[in-house]
């Protein structure tokens, strides 16, 4: 394999070439990389051509990570950039056997990590620590929140999901995602009252579209800014 960096029409790309039957490309997050994979047969020009055929797609893939502050995956190591209420920290890990668990100064998420630390383990410390944040967060919101709809639930719980939140209308128990923690805390009080109102009207229909506004006007915007 060799590589090699080329600008064509403006555009800074990484090329690769392999030994592969088909060429492939990605554009990557954060800066919107253009990362090229070609096969060793494939010409200069061909290669050249079906990057320059591409730069409308290029140019749109790159002002939508930009725009949007989109990410790459996530590998928990130092000055990378996480979220907690809405507000952006920098990740700093620390060597400390006497620190357990994650915590925050300043700009700063601390995360403590032991030796040979894995990607998966540091990020169990990190969902340990929003977990904990959502453990000191859910009470109160709940207690608002139920004043404002009328409805109590039997429980409420804290997880991973692919949802927001949902609600069990039969046992009337809640569960949150564990990425709220992340969202501005008006999410996570919206997300409350839409499950907290599903105790009263069970699906999205229009009636549980009529509760949400009147118990949370600006749920529109809220949700539109949840799932940005």
């Amino acid at each position: 394999m060799s590589k090699e960096k080329i600008i064509i029409e403006d555009i800074n790309i990484t090329l690769y070439r392999k030994n592969i039957k088909n060429m492939y490309m990605r554009i990557l997050p954060p800066n919107g990389e253009v990362k090229v994979s070609a096969p060793l047969f494939l010409s200069d020009e061909d290669i050249f051509n079906f990057i320059k055929s591409k730069k409308e797609w290029i140019v749109k893939k790159q002002k939508l990570i930009l725009e949007n502050n989109i990410h790459g995956e996530l590998k928990y190591k130092n000055v990378e950039r996480h979220y907690l209420w809405g507000k952006e920290y920098t990740l700093q890990l620390i060597s400390n056997e006497k620190i357990k668990n994650a915590f925050v100064k300043e700009t700063t998420i601390y995360l403590p990590t032991p030796k040979r630390s894995t990607i998966d383990k540091r990020k169990k410390i990190l969902d340990e620590f929003y977990r904990t944040e959502m453990k000191k967060a859910v009470p109160p919101v709940l207690k608002k929140c139920s004043s404002i709809v009328g409805k109590r639930p039997s429980e409420v719980k804290v997880r991973k999901m692919k949802n927001w939140g949902n609600c069990r209308y039969h046992d009337k128990r809640i569960t949150l995602n564990l990425k709220l923690a992340k969202k501005d805390p008006k999410c996570l009080e919206y997300v409350m009252i839409h499950e907290l109102c599903h105790l009263i009207e069970f699906n999205h229909g229009k009636k549980f579209k009529k509760l949400m506004d009147k118990y949370c006007p600006d749920w529109k915007k809220i949700k539109k800014m949840l799932n940005e």
